[in-house]
């Protein structure tokens, strides 16, 4: 029996990325180079002899972010069912390589940097300073007007860690995974 694996893959390069803006909520396209190194990135590590094997995904789990969704198309996995946000199939019968059924997922979203979504790092420092708030440190401060390490790791982790779990005692107590 294989051992469940799970994968986790950070979107491409959008505009804000490249310069280091916190990019949370706001909807961003990858830029094009973004797009590039995404396609490069599946065909490095997507295929029977690579380290993600399409036809041994059970499960794939996206953001709600379009960015996300995007990477998700690029990496070329071959999926059978139509993707959540597509009108109709895109995959053709031919390069179908994975019956893994794709799951839209608010707890794996990106962070929420409220008062913070869009500025650098130096322009936070530089506010809080301003306002005598010291060094700005996310997993201490969280972001004003977004969301709070304490309270986002409660409230996603859980249901986020739980999934795979399922998926496994499921694979173990039937022989397959639950798609």
């Amino acid at each position: 029996m294989t051992t469940p694996r799970v994968f986790i893959v950070r979107h491409g390069e959008t505009e804000w990325s490249l310069n280091g803006r916190h990019t949370g909520t706001t909807e961003l396209p990858l830029t094009a180079n973004g797009e590039k190194r995404i396609r490069a990135t599946g065909q490095a590590l997507v295929g029977d002899d690579r380290l993600i094997v399409p036809s041994q995904l059970a499960h794939i789990y996206v953001s709600p972010r379009k960015r996300a969704q995007r990477t998700l198309e690029l990496l070329n996995l071959g999926c059978r069912d139509k993707l959540p946000w597509q009108e109709q199939q895109q995959t053709k019968p031919l390069d179908i390589r994975t019956d893994a059924k794709v799951q839209i997922d608010e707890d794996i979203r990106e962070w929420d940097y409220g008062d913070y979504e869009g500025l650098t790092s130096a322009t936070i420092r530089e506010q809080r300073g301003k306002q005598g708030e010291g060094a700005w440190d996310i997993w201490r401060d969280g972001c004003p007007g977004g969301e709070y390490v304490q309270r986002a790791s409660a409230a996603r982790l859980g249901g986020l860690m739980s999934q795979p779990q399922i998926t496994c005692r499921n694979h173990k107590a039937t022989g397959s995974y639950d798609r």
